[in-house]
C-alpha cells in the first residue's frame, strides 16, 4: 500500500505554500515537504489516525511541523490509503 493524495489535499498543500511564501518564504517548502514525509509513515501504520466518525474508513492524524499542527484526514481501505484533506490546526475541518 502507498499513500495517495486527492486533488483537494494537494490544493491544501498549495494553499499553505502560498500563504507561507508571502510571509515566511524559507518555511514554505519545509512545511509541505515535512507534511508529506510524515504522512508517508502511514504506510507502516495506516490505522494510526483516529476514526473521524462512525465511518471507520475515514481517519485523521495530527502532524506537527515547525511548532504548528496540521490535521491530515484520510480514507483507508484494504488496498488504498488516500489523503483527503490537510488543514492547519486552527482551521475548521470537514471530511
Amino acid at each position: 500500500m502507498k499513500v495517495e493524495w486527492s486533488a483537494d489535499a494537494i490544493a491544501d498543500l498549495d494553499r499553505f505554500a502560498h500563504f507561507l511564501q508571502t510571509r515566511f518564504p524559507t518555511m514554505a517548502r519545509t512545511v509541505g515537504r515535512e507534511i508529506i514525509r510524515k504522512t508517508d509513515l502511514l504506510v507502516d501504520t495506516p490505522e494510526a489516525g483516529r476514526p473521524l466518525s462512525e465511518r471507520r474508513n475515514l481517519r485523521q492524524i495530527v502532524v506537527s511541523v515547525l511548532n504548528a499542527s496540521y490535521i491530515v484526514q484520510y480514507r483507508l481501505t484494504a488496498s488504498r490509503l488516500v489523503i483527503l484533506r490537510v488543514f492547519h490546526g486552527r482551521e475548521s475541518r470537514n471530511p
